[in-house]
Order: structure tokens, then C-alpha cells, then sequence
């Protein structure tokens, strides 16, 4: 029942994720910057365990982000171990650094690319968490470029797809 629990969390956070994303290439220059850095047609998944939840995106010249319906291979792969270990990351226990070097997840393909995924991550954590939370998690706190609250409502409003 936990098990299940943090998968439908992590599930819910990876679709915030994603949308926080899609709100903060258009909001935010330095994501903006970061994720046009990135190859035309980049594929990512993030995967919170066996069996656990999935996000899949590519990235697309003209819309920044794209949510797959399905990736069977993707370039970069970050593949948590188990759900629980998701849901550290996922709900703001434990920053990215952390969980790699607790080796909680598995990562497949470019680590430069990887990075500067990574640095994104940052920017929505810096974002979404609260201060007394990012603190925590964040070697520092990055300027925010819009509200908080205008990502979260943006992020309401984002289409899904």
C-alpha cells in the first residue's frame, strides 16, 4: 500500500514536472538557454523504479519540451532503483546529487547532456519548493525570473499533452 502510495505521487510530480518545464522554457531564460542547448530531437525518461511511474520528453525546436506516449529507447535514461528512492528525490528529501551518489538510480546516455537536464531540475526545484525546502536540496538559491505562484498557476493551465 505505501509502495503504491509514493508511485501515484511520484506520478502526480512528474506531470508538475513537465508542466513546470513547459512553463519555465517560456518564462525563464536560463531553462529557455539550457534546453536549446540540447540536440533537436533529445529524448529523456525519467523512470521511478520497476514498475513505477514514468515521464517521457523530447525536445522539440519550436515547442522546447513535448511529452512522449511512449519511449522505448530514449538518449538519456534516469532509472531510479526502486519508487521509494523516486520519492526521495521527487518530493524534495533528497537533491538529484544526493540520490547519485547514494547510487539510487541508473543513468544511460550523455552526461553532459544529463547536466544540464540536471541544472533544469534546479531551476523548477528552486521554483515549486519551498525556501526553507530548496535550501536543503540546493548547493544555492537561484534568483527566481517570475513568481513561484505564476508557475504554479502556468503550470494549472498547461496543456498536458
Amino acid at each position: 500500500m505505501k509502495r503504491e502510495i509514493m508511485n501515484q505521487v511520484n506520478k502526480i510530480v512528474l506531470e508538475v514536472l513537465y508542466r513546470s518545464f513547459r512553463v519555465l522554457y517560456r518564462e525563464d531564460s536560463r531553462v529557455r538557454e539550457e534546453i536549446e542547448g540540447w540536440a533537436e530531437d533529445l529524448t529523456l525518461k525519467l523512470v521511478c523504479g520497476p514498475g513505477g511511474a514514468a515521464l517521457a520528453v523530447r525536445h522539440d525546436k519550436t515547442h522546447g519540451i513535448v511529452k512522449l506516449k511512449r519511449a522505448q529507447k530514449a538518449d538519456i535514461t534516469m532509472r531510479f532503483k526502486s519508487v521509494e528512492g523516486a520519492f526521495q528525490v521527487l518530493s524534495g528529501q533528497k537533491s538529484v546529487a544526493d540520490a547519485y551518489a547514494a547510487h539510487l538510480f541508473f543513468l544511460e546516455g550523455d552526461i553532459f547532456q544529463t547536466m544540464s537536464f540536471v541544472r533544469c531540475v534546479e531551476y523548477l526545484e528552486g521554483y515549486l519548493f519551498p525556501e526553507f525546502m530548496s535550501r536543503r536540496i540546493l548547493k544555492e538559491l537561484l534568483g527566481k525570473q517570475v513568481p513561484a505562484l505564476q508557475v504554479y498557476a502556468l503550470a494549472l493551465l498547461e496543456n498536458g499533452n
